[in-house]
């Protein structure tokens, strides 16, 4: 038979056909019987996609509830540019309409946006026409993602949303909207509401992580757990009906302080004043509960916005009670003395024959008052802060001994507030020289910081009973349950007749300069103190103080002010004594302090013979 003839080629034609519908017939076959199960599986893999669902971050409150930190709603308005280029429609199905309307689509689009987010309706449309990009490899691929906008209100992605998605019809009767290819992605915004208020505690954030403060501390806390959202998707967005699977999100703690917010406000604004009026390099001030060791005030200054943390200097944004150390100067001779009393190396009425300086090492060591040979009591020591006093007085207790006391009071050591940065100030060294001993004693040869110094005097106030100082009142996680902070850690540190009797000497510091520091009503008890601020090599500048307790008769209540200049003029009560007034006549009515009728005001004898 010729090849050309016809029954040959139908015959042929007719085998293809066959060998033809049997390969399909086989593949139908493989995908729908034998691999159906994993074609499935790879079509909806293919079709599947997964996002993270962030977690709600905590808020932080000051003691009464109110809000310092906190999370809005926001989110950020993204596109899809090749879905709009195609209407959402496949390329090869699309029709003249789709793409007349996705010719104009950008345009229209642009100004609805524009007009919701406040942007820019042609930067927008040029966005929403980029249609392709290059990756890595230098290639040219579609353009699948674009933003458009960051962190608005949900509710204007809502109105935004409807808008895009709502259909109407012009004058002739032509479908405008029911636009495609336009999305949000949750991007929350931390907002600050009181500002500067307590920054230095709080802190900031940066790309959704805490930058600084307790926003970093306790990062895992605030930030909760993210969950996981996947669903099955076409051009088109979400297959309403497709697979869905959902971890839900676990919010993260609120965090409560122990600070009162309105007490640091007004702590704020004083310290500022204060450091300006006096020409300062920078200003802390701290209240404190002398019980339980809750700060309810700590002020700094400068300080910064938590909402706009890149506008201020660097040095300001950090926490210089915690941060900085300094040598403590003569408000050391409250623990100095506190560790003689306790002791039994001397009384209140002890008296020390001192001349007008002594010998340190190779210095001699003068008084802010000028004298000659006199006979002073401890007493004097302390009110009229008597340098070569302190170190006679301490020469009689074995310098490790001073120094155990010290470690003891919390110095050296870093306190369990959990703030950033927090630096642990030193003490001399076991088996020191005689020298650093007397240094030590007067305030110089150790370094401390403001919250160190503060619990430490607090531990005086509180009958002997050091009481680690604490920042957060507790916790509230996700259902709503609270957990208060764990019991604040104490232990003895001197006697309670010792700390008395320290007490009744710092308000004889107070009678003595009753118009500069004293508080009508209530029986305070005060030590100034100044000492030069250490550079490692040298000295530059000075920090000037005053730490103060109250009622003095049953304190409750402890406040410390200190003010650094770049030069040694001027000292703790000229220089923080009216903020440390001012503070501590707003503290004792705020927390319930009753005045008395009558306050003592009888000097007791502090230089024999006076």
């Amino acid at each position: 038979m010729r090849l050309a003839s016809t029954a040959f080629r139908l015959r042929t034609l007719a085998l293809l056909v066959a060998i033809l519908f049997s390969i399909v017939g086989a593949r139908a076959l493989q995908i729908q019987v034998i691999s159906a199960e994993a074609m499935a599986k790879e079509a909806a893999t293919r079709m599947t996609v997964g996002r993270d669902v962030p977690a709600q971050r905590g808020e932080i409150t000051d003691r009464n509830g109110n809000v310092l930190a906190f999370t809005e709603d926001t989110v950020n308005v993204i596109a899809d540019p090749t879905m709009i280029a195609s209407n959402g429609k496949e390329p090869e199905a699309m029709r003249d309409s789709d793409r007349a309307k996705a010719e104009m689509a950008p345009a229209a689009m642009a100004a609805i946006i524009a007009r919701h987010t406040g942007g820019d309706a042609a930067e927008i449309e040029a966005k929403l026409r980029q249609t392709t990009t290059t990756n890595a490899q230098g290639r040219e691929v579609p353009l699948r993602y674009t933003l458009l906008a960051r962190q608005i209100p949900s509710s204007v992605w809502v109105d935004l949303s409807a808008e895009l998605s709502r259909v109407e019809r012009d004058a002739d009767g032509n479908a405008t909207g029911g636009y495609v290819g336009v999305f949000r992605e949750a991007n929350p915004r931390r907002t600050y509401p009181m500002g500067t208020l307590a920054s230095n505690i709080v802190g900031s954030m940066s790309e959704g992580k805490g930058l600084m403060g307790l926003e970093y501390a306790r990062q895992a806390e605030l930030a909760g757990t993210p969950g996981r959202e996947t669903y099955q998707t076409s051009p088109n967005g979400r297959i309403p009906l497709g697979n869905q699977e959902l971890t839900p999100a676990v919010n993260g703690d609120n965090i409560q302080l122990s600070i009162d917010s309105d007490l640091q406000w007004m702590v704020e604004q004083r310290l500022a004043a204060r450091v300006d009026e006096v020409g300062g390099n920078w200003g802390a001030a701290l209240v404190m509960d002398v019980e339980t060791g809750q700060l309810l005030a700590m002020a700094n200054y400068p300080s910064f916005d938590s909402n706009n943390p890149g506008a201020a200097q660097s040095a300001d944004t950090g926490n210089r009670a915690v941060e900085v150390t300094y040598e403590p100067g003569s408000v050391q001779k409250v623990l100095t003395l506190a560790s003689l009393l306790d002791a039994g190396l001397t009384t209140p009425d002890t008296v020390y024959r001192i001349g007008k300086d002594v010998a340190v090492g190779d210095h001699h060591v003068t008084d802010a008052f000028s004298h000659d040979e006199l006979d002073i009591t401890t007493r004097g020591i302390l009110v009229k802060s008597s340098n070569v006093g302190a170190i006679t007085a301490a020469r009689a207790m074995d310098p490790d001994v001073l120094r155990d006391y010290m470690l003891k009071f919390g110095l050296g050591t870093k306190t369990t507030l959990g703030l950033p940065g927090e630096a642990a100030g030193s003490v001399p060294p076991e088996n020191m020289p005689s020298y650093q001993a007397d240094s030590m004693a007067f305030g110089y040869g150790l370094s401390t910081s403001a919250v160190q110094m503060a619990a430490a005097v607090a531990a005086v106030a509180n009958d002997g009973v050091y009481t680690t100082p604490s920042i957060v009142r507790g916790t509230t996680d996700a259902h709503g349950t609270f957990t208060p902070a764990a019991q604040p850690q104490t232990h003895r540190v001197v006697s309670e007749q010792a700390a008395r009797e320290v007490v009744s000497m710092m308000e004889q510091r107070t009678i003595a300069n009753m118009d500069q520091i004293g508080i009508p009503g209530y029986r305070t008890g005060a030590k100034t103190g100044s000492a030069r601020i250490s550079t490692g090599s040298g000295y530059s500048g000075q920090v000037a103080s005053i730490i103060g307790v109250a009622p003095a008769e049953n304190p409750q209540i402890v406040v410390y002010v200190l003010i650094a200049r770049p030069d040694t003029q001027g000292a703790g009560l000229g220089m923080a004594g009216p903020v440390y007034k001012d503070v501590m006549s707003l503290a004792l009515p705020r927390y319930g302090v009753r005045p008395e009728d009558e306050v003592p005001t009888e000097q007791l004898p502090l230089i024999v013979g006076e």
